[in-house]
């Protein structure tokens, strides 16, 4: 409703986000109004500053409480009974703080897992960027309130604006998202250990700035810890592209193997591409071309909608392509995907000066 305080509807958006309604639009919401309203940031801080709290009292009650029962078993029957009936308020206690650490640690992994997001990439900066959020008029400070799509709707009021219009400082540089998406995803594993879907985007943080070992830990605990099938798909695709990072092309194809053998790949579109694109590479880097050229024959037939994707980031790898372009044992490779390995302008590959006619 036009006029209403921007707060409410975040609010309503946290609301939401606790009983596990996880709207990636309000998600959205919450994340770039968080940022710019200091209320709404001071009242979040609070409530994650009170289950910090809470869980250290619950720890040290439970110690308390367990060190009273044994002073007073030895006092008789009726001391038990006190002893054990404190222990079951105890016990009570700390099933609701856990509960509801648990549904804050979710609420800190989806803001994280955003932030981290916008410091990665700049299509879901854009998609964070259509958004319309309730801001109050101090976030603005004189800037323009409506643009001509939030005017469209109709339905909003002058305190909604698109996230666009926050982005002068507000909305933070790739790196500082990230670090503010590694905080938050830190703490939500603070609250909530077995949250190892936080360690994946923590994992990726690292990746980005070069921390190969820490990155390295990260996955590798999701896959000593977590026993979803999902999960265990993304550390071990990101973990088969630090092998092949390093050069450990042996080991890069371990791991991918894996993963496509356990089926996850093909039930995840975003996987798919990218772990038969990383298998084409290995095994090129190999020398084992006709390896090299199934898996990439698999992602033009199975994802075609990626195959311009695949062709971008070849053009990034020069020394592979050369490798493609320069070795007639690769002609299998360039020949099956002209469009992605057809020699430079101005170069000569084997083809153009002969080779072998045995239909490899």
């Amino acid at each position: 409703m036009p006029g209403q305080d921007p707060c409410l509807p975040i609010q309503v958006d946290l609301s939401a986000m606790l009983d596990g309604e996880l709207d990636p639009a309000s998600v959205r919401r919450v994340m770039v109004h968080s940022d710019v309203c200091e209320n709404c940031r001071a009242f979040l801080d609070g409530i994650r500053t009170q289950v910090r709290l809470h869980k250290r009292l619950a720890a040290a009650g439970a110690t308390t409480l367990s060190a009273a029962a044994e002073g007073s078993g030895a006092e008789g029957s009726g001391a038990e009974g006190s002893g054990a009936e404190g222990s079951g308020a105890a016990d009570r206690l700390r099933e609701q703080l856990t509960r509801n650490r648990r549904r804050l640690s979710r609420i800190l992994y989806e803001l994280g897992r955003c932030f981290v997001l916008m410091g990665l990439s700049p299509d879901f900066s854009r998609e964070v960027a259509k958004e319309p959020v309730p801001v109050p008029d101090m976030a603005m400070r004189g800037r323009n309130l409506l643009d001509e799509v939030a005017r469209s709707e109709g339905a909003i009021g002058p305190e909604w604006v698109t996230a666009k219009d926050l982005f002068d400082g507000h909305l933070r540089s790739p790196d500082e998202n990230l670090a503010k998406g590694q905080r938050l995803l830190a703490e939500c594993l603070a609250l909530e250990p077995s949250m190892h879907e936080a360690r994946i985007y923590i994992g990726l943080v690292h990746y980005v700035r070069g921390q190969r070992a820490l990155s390295r830990q990260q996955f590798a605990t999701v896959l000593s810890d977590s026993e979803d099938r999902i999960l265990r798909g993304y550390a071990l695709l990101n973990l088969g592209n630090l092998h092949l990072d390093e050069g450990d092309c042996d080991g890069a194809v371990e791991l991918l193997l894996q993963l496509v053998d356990s089926g996850v790949a093909q039930e995840q579109p975003r996987m798919t591409p990218t772990a038969f694109f990383n298998l084409g590479l290995a095994y090129g880097l190999k020398g084992q071309f006709r390896d090299c050229a199934h898996w990439f024959g698999r992602l033009h037939e199975e994802t075609p909608h990626r195959r311009a994707w695949a062709a971008r980031e070849l053009g990034r790898r020069t020394h592979f392509l050369h490798l493609i372009r320069s070795n007639p044992d690769a002609k299998v490779v360039a020949e099956s995907f002209p469009a992605w390995f057809a020699p430079a302008q101005g170069e000569q590959g084997w083809g153009l000066v002969g080779g072998p006619a045995d239909g490899r």
